[in-house]
């Protein structure tokens, strides 16, 4: 019979890119978060659901890397067992749990001012927590822009990509919607006891999400930042063609509304005009 386990770790939320180690910002896939992040700046994400008003649950992979080198290392040094199998929800620290909505618009402010190349359409998604309209933001924004892309590729006789990569932001926006159209309150109070026991050094060594909140901008700041360089291969230095991009991208966003809405009124109008006989 196989030994019951001395200890128990539970990783929960979302995992981010690194806050400091191996540097601010790395990270190496698209998966949960940064898949966001890199999708709604290129302008290819247009709606998501999440619930603004719940607390976001998001934990730097550094920062959850150096909680399961801690927790056994402590545990470990205790003379005593205790009788009851301890459990470690490495979580972030309540004080740095911001709403989703204060979230989304620092990232967006953020976002601005780093703006990613070449970007599909202007970076402005509806975040909505109706389901039927999100369906139909994406049925209108995702899904046909995608088809249509993907057709004019065909006619000139290139490789079609768009509705293959539309396949895979709906599967990862679906996981990711789990958890911000939820409310989540995980009990980490051991997870968090750790910190109060760990000398100075260790503290330096292996920080477990315990920097004040003021230190949550710049965070957000180098997520983006990373996204552009570590995924999008994007220096610095493109910064300055990318603004342009952004402003032009934001004039033809605007003037492609205006005339859409505009064509509908003028519909509208006509339809109301003929059926009271005017």
């Amino acid at each position: 019979m196989a030994e019951q386990p001395s200890i128990r770790m539970d990783g929960v939320g979302e995992v981010s890119p690194s806050a400091y180690e191996p540097v601010p910002g790395w990270v190496d896939n698209l998966n949960g978060p940064t898949g966001l992040i890199v999708g709604a700046g290129k302008g290819v994400i247009r709606s998501m659901l999440i619930d603004t008003r719940f607390l976001s649950e998001v934990i730097p992979v550094d920062y959850a890397i150096n909680g399961l080198c801690v927790i056994p290392y402590q545990f470990a040094g205790l003379k005593e067992k205790p009788a009851e199998v301890p459990v470690y929800n490495i979580t972030c620290a309540d004080h740095r749990k911001m709403q989703w909505g204060d979230v989304i618009e620092m990232s967006k402010d953020i976002g601005y001012r780093y703006p990613f190349e070449a970007g599909l359409w202007y970076p402005d998604g509806c975040i909505t927590t109706n389901k039927l309209h999100h369906n139909i933001n994406v049925l209108l924004f995702h899904w046909l822009p995608a088809y249509f892309i993907d057709f004019v590729l065909l006619l000139l006789g290139q490789k079609r990509f768009m509705v293959r990569l539309q396949t895979r932001i709906a599967v990862g926006l679906e996981v990711l919607q789990f958890f911000t159209m939820r409310a989540w309150f995980f009990k980490s109070d051991a997870y968090s006891s750790l910190w109060n026991i760990m000398n100075d050094e260790d503290k330096k060594n292996f920080n477990m999400d315990m920097d004040p909140v003021e230190t949550v901008p710049m965070y957000i700041e180098s997520c983006v930042q990373g996204g552009r360089q570590y995924l999008m291969k994007e220096s610095l230095d493109s910064l300055p063609r990318a603004r342009l991009q952004l402003k032009l991208m934001y004039i033809l966003d605007r003037l492609c509304k205006t005339v859409i809405v505009g064509s509908l009124c003028y519909w509208t109008y006509g339809v109301v005009a003929r059926l009271l006989g005017v």
